[in-house]
């Protein structure tokens, strides 16, 4: 990933761990949504919202309908860890993210230890159903992702 918008510090923890020493597969989906919260929160900052409502934007609660990872290496707790996250697609109920961990001091210099991606549906938790996304939401990720609304553009659209 190139000049990812977001990049956060991941803290891996001994519970992270399997029998082997490194890190569970099962832990990098938690990585994952680490990462994820750290965009919601530069979202928000871009908006200048207040914090993060239960690690939702105020108005923007969504559910994950579909996510992804591909393991390239293992990570080891004495490593550093950052992972980075951009958005690919903004449809008109949805979006799509991209992930990217590295192991190393930094995230420039790290090699890649994970990538994935992950499908969140914009969801009305009152009425259970899927909404659709609000009209700030695409030019507030264009600006964070410094590139033009259309490259949001679902595949085949």
């Amino acid at each position: 990933m190139k000049n990812p918008p977001v990049v956060e510090t991941i803290q891996i923890r001994y519970q992270d761990l399997d029998p082997y020493g490194h890190v569970n597969n099962a832990v990098h989906m938690s990585f994952f949504e680490t990462v994820r919260m750290a965009y919601l929160a530069a979202l928000a900052e871009k908006l200048g919202v207040g914090p993060l409502e239960a690690g939702d934007l105020p108005g923007v609660r969504y559910v994950i309908a579909e996510a992804t990872v591909r393991y390239r290496a293992p990570i080891f707790i004495g490593e550093g860890l950052s992972g980075a996250a951009s958005v690919r697609t903004v449809g008109n109920r949805s979006f799509v993210m991209d992930y990217e961990l590295r192991g190393g001091e930094s995230f420039e210099e790290g090699r890649v230890v994970a990538e994935g991606t992950s499908a969140q549906v914009f969801y009305d938790i009152d009425s259970g159903e899927v909404r659709p996304r609000p009209d700030w939401f695409l030019p507030t990720v264009a600006a964070l992702e410094n590139r033009p609304e259309e490259s949001f553009a679902p595949e085949g659209r």
